[in-house]
């Protein structure tokens, strides 16, 4: 490795799964690569490191500005070759909690250097539903120089239940890419789109009450189909409850679609729902926005945080039944309404949540570091 310029910063990410699954932490990991990237070309500093752990060499993009190697199944070769790196780094970013071990033996061996964890949400809730927070985290903890949050919701969850002081937290909202969205005439007025994964854990993301309004919006004679994409263990239990209420009908499992797909999703939907208890972010919602659809989400998790209820869209009680269904009605009824919220919603990505500003927030982060 050549030595450092004085102006230079050596950085090493280190990061779970990025490339060979498809989810929200991954999405962000790749983002927080292509920031790295691009920062480091624009200030002349040498390639930032990244190790990866869980993914197969096979599944990682070229990426010039980036030295990216994957460990696959070799957690100890992950360890060890991480903390030997470590050693020559000013900044070394954690991609998940349970990186926290690692993070620390890299911090005793090289005191001098920053340690920056990103935090994405319920990981960090201790909430037992989710994940529990070990005994010994909150002490070591201690150590991080920064706790880089998604959102404010989850930062204070965090604070709470680890005891760290509120100046350690800077928030790093996720991003998405900007669309060049097309009228699209076969949007279908009736069309209910939701999309997550289905897998035990989300059982948070409350796909169930989306089943029970559509019935009773059913009763009510309100035309309406719920589409979801995903797919996962939960499938096969959210069609037996669309059986036992009697609204198979109107429930379609998508399974898991390409982009091209997906877009067609969107395209042909009227609004996005889902009125989750458990998103420490919410990107999906900045998606169906810069895709046209108004949005529904929940009162008790971050998307209450990203979505300006009865402006860009309207946050729901995932309990309250009555209310979800009464407020999809009213979204069905009025197109004119539900277009002018997309709207909103998309113009508040475009001025908050793109790739630049993503970039933005990290490179701040990276100029206050002491």
């Amino acid at each position: 490795m050549r030595p450092a310029k004085r102006d230079d910063i050596g950085i090493l990410f280190l990061a779970l799964d990025t490339y060979g699954r498809i989810g929200g932490i991954q999405r962000f990991n790749r983002r927080v690569i292509a920031a790295l990237a691009a920062i480091s070309m624009d200030k002349g500093w040498e390639r930032c490191a990244v190790h990866i752990m869980r993914d197969d060499q096979a599944d990682i993009p070229e990426i010039a500005p980036v030295a990216i190697t994957a460990f696959g199944p070799r957690r100890l070769g992950f360890i060890f070759r991480s903390i030997a790196a470590a050693r020559h780094r000013r900044i070394l970013f954690l991609g998940h909690i349970n990186l926290l071990a690692v993070g620390l033996i890299c911090k005793l061996l090289a005191p001098g250097m920053r340690l920056v964890l990103f935090v994405h949400g319920d990981e960090v809730w201790n909430d037992p539903a989710h994940r529990r927070m070990r005994f010994y985290e909150p002490l070591m903890a201690r150590a991080l120089s920064r706790i880089a949050s998604v959102s404010a919701f989850t930062a204070n969850r965090m604070q709470h239940a680890f005891r760290l002081p509120a100046e350690r937290f800077r928030i790093c909202p996720n991003a998405v890419d900007d669309i060049d969205r097309q009228p699209n005439p076969k949007r279908d007025r009736r069309n209910i789109l939701t999309v997550a994964r289905l897998d035990p854990h989300d059982r948070g993301k409350n796909i169930d009450a989306l089943i029970q309004a559509v019935a009773l919006l059913e009763r009510r004679n309100v035309e309406c189909i719920l589409r979801i994409v995903g797919e996962g263990p939960l499938r096969s239990e959210l069609a037996s409850l669309a059986r036992e209420l009697a609204v198979e009908d109107r429930v379609e499992f998508l399974g898991h679609l390409s982009d091209v797909a997906l877009a067609e999703a969107y395209a042909q939907a009227s609004l996005f729902a889902m009125p989750s208890s458990k998103e420490g972010f919410g990107i999906v919602f900045l998606e169906a926005w810069l895709h046209g659809l108004p949005v529904i989400c929940g009162t008790e998790d971050a998307a209450a945080e990203i979505v300006t209820d009865g402006i860009d869209g309207f946050a729901v009680d995932p309990q309250d039944i009555e209310t979800l269904a009464a407020t999809i009605a009213m979204l069905l009824a009025d197109p004119d309404g539900a277009a002018a919220m997309a709207e909103a919603g998309a113009e508040k990505v475009r001025s908050r949540y793109l790739m630049a500003h993503f970039k933005g927030n990290l490179e701040k982060l990276i100029a206050e570091l002491p």
